[in-house]
């Protein structure tokens, strides 16, 4: 990329941006998302990586956060915060990166297929598109923002393989487009389930013949996430399925998405949404020239469409289909779907897809012309869109106060219920109380010593054998050993603490948080595979080759 067209795209992205400058975090929908990220911190502070277990939500009984939540924005975070920002600041770098990092990546993608033109005209409306606005200043989405960078990487490596003619050239867009699947996975797995299966579809196409770089492509980039999406599906065994939201309760009505509306706000059942689901004027522009060329394809024997032109239609068309309430079927039917909660979720798609349609003025003559149109209509109806409703002004101490109960919980925090955090299967109601690392207590365990947030050592001497909870949620990596000896944990009654037996005399007890044998395998595999991938992406021809 030329510096020149860098510096288009970032003059660009300033009015999508400018409200993250502010200071303080606003009003959204997800602002948990700065806890969260001060957990992860805690966590990797105190030696526990890749962070799994958190110490101090649900009252202090922690939770496997990272082990389901998908880690990589908080990764992220964590850098812009030991560079030191504070956890609000953090955050909002990481929706800066977002739009910054989706508009170079769009670009990159279009001007590979259309030219610098049409590629600046398609990052700016894959940016100043209404949903994106909504996911950053009204819900506060904080992966969903980020995947947005890898959905049009995933796509652009792939056309790189499809391109290459020598094998030096195609194994290094294979190493590039396994770290940007990877990523996508670790970023968000709804947007992944969602996104992957469709241009694994669209790589047979193109690589009909190549099959083994489309499988290297992409099981390179199961394998470089596999420590984190292997255990999440394996242990979500253990938790209770259920969701916060019924699916059923968030079809937008087809009036939602295509009459100007902007709000903020919920999204909550029938069309009574305060929260917008439009789709975007621009962006209904370009998906009508789309089916005006489509139908003059089928009258001319001349033009002739492209198959990922086609295959982005068919996204768009996918996406409104499932976003009506008539697919009521395979959102019931259809494996973990039901855990993408909305529907209009797949407007995610509609985004991607009808930026690379802007492809379509190229069959214009004077598509610079409409290039600069879109780049004017696009931010010109939208700028104003980029901004939250309210400015707080709030810092770390408030969100922080509002979420974590630990040391003694607040009355924002009591008047949480916590119920996007999925329960252990064990656990038969939730904590409603802060309770001391070791109970019940009494004299017999009176020598409790705190090692960190999550670990404790402690001296038990009774002349009975004891039954003792620890204040933590029984979970796979967690173990307890007495005088050398691991003990036998298991699930207690009624939260599905850790609990365990102890005989008569005196021991010496820790109790620790630990990696699995299993999951530090995949650890390692995962570790392994990226660093191969990395080999792979910078590496250069040999004479012979």
């Amino acid at each position: 990329m030329k510096i020149k067209e860098f510096i288009f795209l970032l003059l660009m992205v300033i009015p999508a941006t400018i409200a993250l400058f502010k200071p303080g975090f606003y009003g959204a929908s997800d602002e948990m998302h700065i806890a969260w990220l001060q957990q992860m911190d805690q966590a990797i502070v105190e030696g526990q990586i890749p962070p799994r277990y958190v110490s101090d939500l649900s009252f202090g009984f922690g939770y496997p956060l990272f082990n389901f939540i998908s880690p990589l924005p908080y990764y992220v975070g964590e850098i812009f915060h030991l560079l030191g920002l504070s956890f609000v600041d953090s955050i909002k770098a990481i929706f800066i990166v977002s739009i910054l990092g989706s508009a170079v990546a769009m670009y990159f993608l279009v001007k590979q297929m259309s030219g610098g033109w049409v590629g600046m005209a398609a990052a700016t409306l894959y940016i100043y598109s209404p949903y994106r606005s909504t996911d950053i200043y009204n819900r506060g989405a904080l992966g969903e923002s980020l995947a947005f960078v890898f959905l049009p990487l995933i796509l652009y490596f792939l056309l790189k393989v499809k391109k290459s003619v020598r094998k030096y050239e195609s194994v290094r867009w294979i190493g590039w487009g396994a770290i940007a699947t990877a990523a996508l996975i670790l970023t968000h797995n709804i947007v992944s389930y969602m996104f992957i299966p469709l241009v694994i579809m669209l790589g047979i196409i193109l690589l009909k013949n190549r099959l083994k770089e489309l499988i290297l492509f992409f099981g390179l980039g199961l394998l470089g996430s596999f420590y984190f999406w292997w255990p999440a599906l394996m242990d979500s065994r253990l938790m209770k399925y259920d969701t916060v939201f019924n699916f059923f309760d968030h079809f937008p009505a087809l009036k939602q998405l295509l009459i100007p509306y902007w709000g903020y706000g919920a999204s909550v059942p029938g069309n009574y949404d305060t929260m917008s689901f439009f789709i975007g004027e621009v962006n209904l522009l370009i998906m009508g020239m789309s089916i005006v060329l489509l139908i003059k394809s089928f009258k001319s024997k001349t033009l002739k469409l492209g198959i990922v032109w086609w295959w982005c239609l068919a996204l768009i068309l996918l996406a409104m289909v499932m976003m009506n309430f008539r697919s009521f079927w395979i959102w019931e039917h259809f494996p973990l779907i039901a855990y993408f909660q909305f529907p209009w979720r797949f407007l995610t798609l509609i985004v991607f897809g009808s930026s690379i349609l802007v492809t379509t003025i190229t069959t214009q003559k004077n598509y610079k012309i409409w290039s600069g149109l879109i780049i004017i209509l696009a931010i010109g109806f939208n700028y104003y869109r980029f901004k939250p409703n309210d400015f707080l002004n709030r810092d770390d101490s408030y969100y922080i106060n509002r979420y974590i109960p630990i040391p003694s919980p607040s009355n924002e925090y009591l008047d949480l219920k916590e119920e996007y955090l999925r329960l252990p299967k064990a656990t038969e109601v939730r904590p409603k109380n802060i309770y001391s690392r070791v109970f019940p207590e009494s004299l017999e365990t009176s020598y409790i010593r705190p090692i960190n947030h999550l670990d404790t050592a402690l001296t038990t001497d009774s002349g009975k054998s004891l039954t003792l909870n620890y204040n933590k949620y029984y979970f796979p990596g967690w173990e307890a050993i007495m005088d050398n000896k691991k003990l036998k944990l298991w699930a207690g009654e009624p939260y599905g603490q850790i609990q365990f037996d102890v005989p008569d005399g005196k021991h010496e007890i820790l109790i620790r948080f630990r990696e699995t044998l299993v999951n530090r395998i995949w650890d390692i595999g995962s570790m392994l595979t990226i660093m191969g991938c990395i080999y792979l992406a910078a590496r250069r021809p040999t004479k012979v080759e």
